[in-house]
């Protein structure tokens, strides 16, 4: 079951099944070892994701998923991208604009990171309200970001 077009497939029906219960795919991956498979979905919605939300996604997912036998024995994990969960593109701070987060980026000093509230949110940059000022920081220079609990 290495076939990359069964992968594909799955990945394709888990979106199908998403967009039917009116989610996001925030990351899916499956994954092969031998027989055995674990196929892992990380469902979003801009509410946010609950367990509700999570046992309605895996009952009717994991029935197709029966139901087209790409899988003889899987695993199946189902969750949200969590508190902590990585901002990946405009987006994504643009929607938890005003939201604490934790930036690692590249700095004329190298790899710096910074803590602070989501700011305004552009084409090409984002301002990051530190307890400094307003830090303007290119999206091409962020190395990961992260949705923090606490900024101090």
């Amino acid at each position: 079951m290495s076939n990359p077009v069964v992968k594909e497939r799955i990945i394709q029906m888990a979106n199908e099944v998403a967009a039917e219960l009116g989610y996001m795919i925030y990351n899916a991956a499956v994954l092969v070892k031998g027989e055995n498979s674990k196929v892992v979905v990380k469902l979003d919605h801009i509410k946010g994701i609950s367990l509700n939300d999570c046992e309605a996604f895996s009952k009717m997912f994991s029935t197709r998923l029966d139901d087209a036998h790409m899988l003889p024995n899987y695993a199946l994990e189902v969750s949200s991208p969590g508190i902590k969960r990585q901002l990946r593109n405009a987006e994504e701070y643009a929607r938890f604009k005003g939201s604490p987060a934790k930036i690692i980026y590249t700095g004329e000093d190298g790899q710096l990171a910074v803590k602070g509230y989501i700011g305004h949110v552009g084409d090409s940059e984002l301002v990051l309200e530190t307890g400094g000022g307003e830090m303007r920081i290119e999206f091409g220079k962020i190395k990961s970001a992260n949705i923090e609990l606490d900024v101090k």
